[in-house]
């Protein structure tokens, strides 16, 4: 049998994981971490600022099982179904949490699905992995102070580098070519050759890297049950929780951190994934001075998190419901919104037009979310469109509910899974 059990199991190695695996080993609980990503430490490690922290957080791993390369591609209750190498396995614990972070979406435009147009994390990882240098022809970033660091170490690597934004950011350094201005449309055959700006000013460009808005991942929470509220601040829909991190919905135990929880400092996501880890063995009965400890763990959340943030947080934690915020987005109708099923604005206006009111309604009707990325590259337009086109506020809407597999396993691999006994 290919199945395992685990006192705590920790999905995502970012601060929050990291923070959250740690914690938990030093209090002598058996814990497994899996980590989708060949290396530990997630967006902090490619991003200038935050690396430290997470190195830290490594360190207190030595009696953590890690799973890299690993990615879970369904939940239920607290059984996980893990893809690891050429085969899936199931891992059951008695506490789970979902500490797996947030992604960055690029907002559709005209060009945007050729190779080389990508978002700042992608240029992040495509410089630490030494595949952008000289060689690799001129690059030009879009975007504000983030944009700028990626800038400043792509001119660092020799690269031709220019930044296009409405105003220079702080940071940039003089040696950086900025153009003031946004970019309307990319061109190329199969991959990027020139970028065209709203005044109409074409340049060259091999690799567009763009600073894109970053939501919660919160596909394995909505697999678990949890119903989720669309939270600005926090950076979109998030799932409900409550004060001790715990998960609303039908299985106990299973918590989220990090910033699946709500967009906050890296800092804070790693004190979440401490509040989590406590509150999940204090409910287990494993954390001596568990209220202690978890209160503890709660101070150093509010101290670390940007204070706004803090706030929304804990009335989220409190059940209260955000503002209603209608979102808007637009494009030309031959714009594609789903690379996957390559289904344009036309085909959302289409489906409009037929009785869809929901992104369920749009999935069906079009194909728009159903591809290999699970929707993950199109849901955030598909409800922000939604949103203006229907003149509702966003959190009024719900997103497509997700079905298994949410991360892509191959059917040799879903085929050879071994599901644990039934013990009733």
């Amino acid at each position: 049998m290919n199945g395992t059990s685990v006192q705590l199991a920790v999905i995502g190695a970012g601060p929050a994981g990291l923070a959250a695996a740690g914690d938990a080993s030093a209090a002598g609980v058996r814990v497994t971490l899996i980590e989708e990503r060949p290396a530990l430490g997630g967006r902090a490690m490619i991003v200038p600022g935050a690396r430290g922290l997470t190195e830290g957080l490594m360190r207190d791993l030595r009696a953590v099982e890690v799973w890299r390369s690993s990615s879970v591609w369904e939940i239920c209750g607290r059984t996980l179904f893990v893809h690891r190498g050429d085969r899936s396995t199931c891992l059951t614990a008695a506490a789970v949490i979902l500490a797996t972070g947030a992604s960055e979406t690029l907002l559709p435009f005209p060009g945007w699905t050729l190779q080389g147009v990508s978002t700042l994390e992608v240029g992040w990882e495509a410089v630490r992995a030494g595949r952008l240098g000289r060689e690799a022809g001129p690059a030009i970033v879009a975007g504000g102070a983030d944009g700028a660091l990626l800038a400043n170490r792509l001119l660092e690597r020799a690269v031709p580098v220019t930044l296009i934004a409405p105003e220079r950011p702080p940071g940039l350094a003089a040696a950086v070519e900025y153009v003031a201005g946004v970019i309307a449309v990319a061109r190329g055959a199969d991959t990027i050759e020139e970028i065209e700006t709203a005044d109409g000013t074409r340049y060259p460009c091999a690799t567009l890297c763009i600073e894109s808005p970053r939501s919660p991942v919160t596909d394995l929470a909505r697999r678990a049950g949890c119903p989720c509220v669309y939270h600005p601040r926090l950076g979109g829909f998030v799932p409900r929780y409550d004060p001790l991190m715990m998960l609303h919905g039908p299985t106990p135990f299973v918590f989220v951190a990090g910033d699946a929880s709500g967009l906050d400092t890296p800092r804070a996501a790693a004190e979440s994934g401490r509040l989590a880890a406590r509150a999940a063995l204090g409910a287990l009965g494993l954390l001596p001075d568990a209220e202690e400890r978890i209160t503890d763990a709660r101070q150093r959340l509010r101290a670390a998190s940007i204070p706004l943030h803090a706030r929304a947080r804990e009335a989220l934690m409190a059940g209260a419901s955000p503002d209603e915020v209608v979102e808007s987005w637009d494009c030309t109708f031959e714009t594609v919104v789903c690379p996957c099923e390559f289904v344009t604005v036309r085909d959302l206006r289409a489906a409009l037009d037929e009785g869809a009111r929901t992104a369920d309604d749009i999935r069906t009707l079009t194909g728009c979310g159903s591809g290999p990325c699970a929707g993950r590259r199109c849901e955030v337009t598909v409800l922000r469109w939604l949103s203006g086109a229907l003149d509702l506020p966003i959190g009024r809407l719900v997103p497509a509910p997700p079905h298994p597999p949410v991360r892509p396993v191959p059917l040799a691999a879903a085929a050879s899974l071994v599901l644990p006994a039934d013990d009733g």
